[in-house]
């Protein structure tokens, strides 16, 4: 699984709200590698496998406009001015998602070749978008937030964050962020999370997540497998 990891999150020391923040990033950008590579490994004419593409990157979407909103509401009106990154985001995802619609419901074979091969384009330039707007982020705001802010800023700006974190939202985030998270970044997020949490983690919301994500995070070949 060494691909998923192209231009990793640096390895600094950061504290639990950066551990969080890097982990997401980790999760974007492995998220981003696995749609291009379903993608290409999509079988013409399947429409059914188009549609759960679809449904399980419908998923992704929702939890990078939760993890944007999270920061244009709360972390760079308390560090920075907000980045225009987002709007070539919105516009890159808009487009991918609009695509995998039309080809879950495009029948003409010679039309949904063509979809097909549009969408491949636009998920390398989606990787593209995101790859550079996660790097400029990194290195503009975990410096930030690691060497300018005090340690009651940090615990002010985290409280402020976690009034967000709806249950809807961790329910889908929490297994997100540590299905792409290396051994080390697992085990310390575990620890910090509070214990009932990883409990509902581990017996529900684990096995939900892989069953809607699958169309994105399991192998074409091994779906074949199961079925």
């Amino acid at each position: 699984m060494s691909d998923l990891l192209i231009n990793p999150p640096k390895s600094i020391p950061v504290s639990e709200h950066s551990v969080l923040l890097l982990g997401a990033h980790r999760a974007m950008r492995a998220d981003a590698h696995r749609l291009a590579t379903a993608l290409s490994d999509l079988p013409d004419g399947t429409l059914e496998d188009a549609v759960a593409l679809g449904q399980a990157f419908a998923q992704v979407v929702k939890l990078i406009h939760d993890h944007h909103w999270a920061e244009d509401d709360v972390i760079y009106p308390f560090l920075i001015e907000r980045e225009h990154d987002h709007v070539e985001l919105d516009a890159a995802m808009a487009r991918l998602s609009a695509g995998l619609r039309m080809l879950a419901h495009q029948r003409a074979a010679t039309l949904r070749y063509d979809t097909h091969r549009y969408l491949i384009d636009d998920a390398a330039a989606f990787n593209n978008i995101l790859v550079s707007h996660l790097d400029r982020e990194e290195d503009l705001v975990i410096p930030a937030f690691e060497s300018v802010l005090s340690g009651a800023d940090q615990r002010a700006l985290a409280k402020q964050e976690s009034k967000l974190a709806t249950y809807r939202h961790m329910r889908m985030a929490a297994p997100w962020v540590l299905a792409s998270a290396t051994p080390e970044e697992a085990a310390a997020m575990r620890a910090a999370a509070p214990r009932l949490l990883i409990i509902v983690h581990d017996h529900a919301w684990k096995q939900r997540f892989a069953r809607v994500m699958a169309p994105l995070y399991v192998p074409t070949s091994d779906q074949k497998a199961r079925r």
